[in-house]
């Protein structure tokens, strides 16, 4: 059952029900927070094979966890959180080259936010980004090199929902 708490202008504090397993807490009929909060946690879990000089999605294969079953990381390697709001990503990469090397976040199939380091082979940013229902989130790396790195602490891609 969806349990939503609304503090609106006109009623005051209302309280209403579904069948849905929610928890909401509304302002105005506008939900704030919920307890639908899809998060996810994967990493690259062996030695990634890429073409030098060009973005490459990441093989996130092995999940740490997966609250909400919303992380794909057997084929797509994407995170679809179904659940319209905030959302902070954290990506990072470890790579062969110390030439150049980068990370970016994709939404929907194109390049959301990215960034370039140079003369180290580690890389890794944080973003908040907002999603509808349908946006999906990847993460991709760069190198002049020819392989991410097989580390798992250094390789990885986190998403959770911070709010509506």
């Amino acid at each position: 059952m969806t349990i939503k708490i609304n503090a609106d202008t006109t009623d005051g504090l209302k309280f209403v029900s579904d069948t849905s397993g929610v928890v909401e807490i509304q302002n105005n009929g506008t939900t704030v927070i919920t307890s639908s909060q899809p998060t996810f946690s994967g990493r690259i879990s062996s030695t990634q094979s890429v073409s030098p000089s060009t973005f490459t999605k990441m093989a996130v294969a092995t999940e740490d966890w997966d609250t909400d079953s919303k992380f794909d990381s057997s084929t797509n390697y994407r995170f679809t959180p179904t659940v319209a709001g905030y959302y902070m990503f954290r990506i990072g990469m470890r790579s062969n080259s110390t030439t150049t090397n980068g990370i970016a976040l994709y939404k929907n199939g194109s390049i959301y936010k990215r960034k370039f380091v140079e003369s180290t082979k580690y890389v890794a940013f944080s973003i908040m980004v907002y999603s509808d229902t349908d946006d999906y989130f990847e993460a991709y790396g760069y190198t002049t090199g020819t392989e991410f790195d097989g580390n798992a602490d250094d390789n990885y891609f986190q998403g959770n929902y911070i709010r509506s």
